[in-house]
């Protein structure tokens, strides 16, 4: 009974991917646009996050987390070999407590139960801890990117995700900051995505798959522009303009890349500028210093006991036993990832 049911359901789903994939391939494959190597890019500045709980008191419903944001600045120079070269690299680690259900509890951050009420009216329920984790996450690094953009000039800065943001004051307060820093120092801003599950191009398959299938027999390095979605429609605003690119000829997937753009550069030569640093044949298509930037970041998940021995050693000091502090312990997360994240996580072990 249960096999034949496996039957209807995939019998359902590859009739009707193979409908979308033919009709995909008549209407859309005019959006495809060539691009090839131009001008070697200068630096680039790869940022990535990682976040873990660590501890949890189910009795108050309170949490403690990790969030980590890492960051690698990379040069290319075509007379070195390899042509990469790694100029300096960082990370910055924080704590930070989510206790929804008591008001009366904060973190070192005084607005941190204000931040966590508006993230809870942004997603639409209550009490979404682990929405409320990432979304931290995703401050945390916007607000390295506004670092790094201040401190940095003339350099491509590329964070893992969607330039897409909650509107909420700091979120709002620190994209500003990021696009005035990005002109004032002559900055481009680009996010890459791991995954997309955008529709925006009308099919029923997701925007990736529809650039998957219109490219997949092109040996060429290409781009899809994406139509401009109304700020009223978004639920998470994005900067500046989104597409999807192949950026190697024989790419491990496409991706969705929004760049912010204030120099006016031609976005094909900036996308050209990624696709120099997407060479790498473990990887072929993503840029590396991104990898590198997860792979610093991805160890706060892959170092189960990180930061354990700190909170029994500050807690025993305030009169936990060990047991207590013990049997709250999270020491592993069952975190659903996308394949590439998978892939990546897999490669830079």
């Amino acid at each position: 009974m249960v096999k034949k049911s496996f039957q209807n359901f995939l019998e359902q789903i590859q009739n009707t991917q193979r409908q979308a994939i033919e009709r995909v391939e008549r209407v859309q494959s005019d959006r495809l646009q060539e691009f090839d190597y131009q001008e070697y890019p200068p630096k680039m500045i790869a940022i990535d996050g990682s976040n873990r709980w660590i501890w949890n008191n189910p009795d108050i419903n309170a949490r403690i987390a990790i969030i980590r944001t890492a960051y690698v600045v990379y040069e290319f120079n075509s007379d070195l070999s390899p042509p990469m070269q790694i100029l300096n690299q960082g990370s910055q680690d924080e704590a930070v407590l989510i206790a929804p259900d008591n008001p009366n509890i904060h973190t070192y951050d005084q607005d941190f139960q204000k931040l966590h009420t508006e993230i809870q009216r942004i997603i639409g329920r209550k009490n979404p801890l682990g929405e409320t984790l990432s979304l931290l996450r995703s401050l945390a690094e916007f607000k390295m990117v506004e670092e790094l953009a201040s401190n940095y000039t003339e350099s491509l800065i590329v964070m893992d995700g969607a330039l897409t943001y909650v509107q909420i004051k700091e979120f709002e307060d620190t994209i500003r900051n990021i696009v005035k820093a990005c002109k004032k120092n002559n900055n481009i801003l680009i996010g890459v995505s791991k995954r997309n599950i955008t529709r925006w191009l009308g099919s029923e398959l997701t925007d990736e798959a529809v650039m998957r299938e219109i490219a997949r027999n092109d040996q060429k390095m290409m781009y899809m522009d994406i139509p401009t979605i109304p700020k009223s429609q978004q639920k998470f605003p994005s900067i500046g303009k989104t597409y999807l690119a192949k950026l190697h000829a024989k790419p491990v997937k496409t991706f969705r890349v929004d760049i912010y753009n204030p120099l006016n550069v031609n976005d094909d030569k900036v996308l050209s500028h990624l696709a120099y640093y997407s060479q790498v044949n473990t990887f072929p298509g993503y840029p590396f210093p991104l990898v590198d930037a997860h792979t610093i970041a991805a160890l706060l998940r892959r170092v189960p006991d990180m930061y354990n021995h700190e909170l029994l050693e500050v807690g025993i000091q305030l009169g936990f036993t060990e047991d207590e502090l013990l049997q709250y312990m999270i020491t592993h997360e069952n975190m659903e990832t996308d394949p590439f994240h998978r892939y990546l996580d897999d490669a830079t072990r």
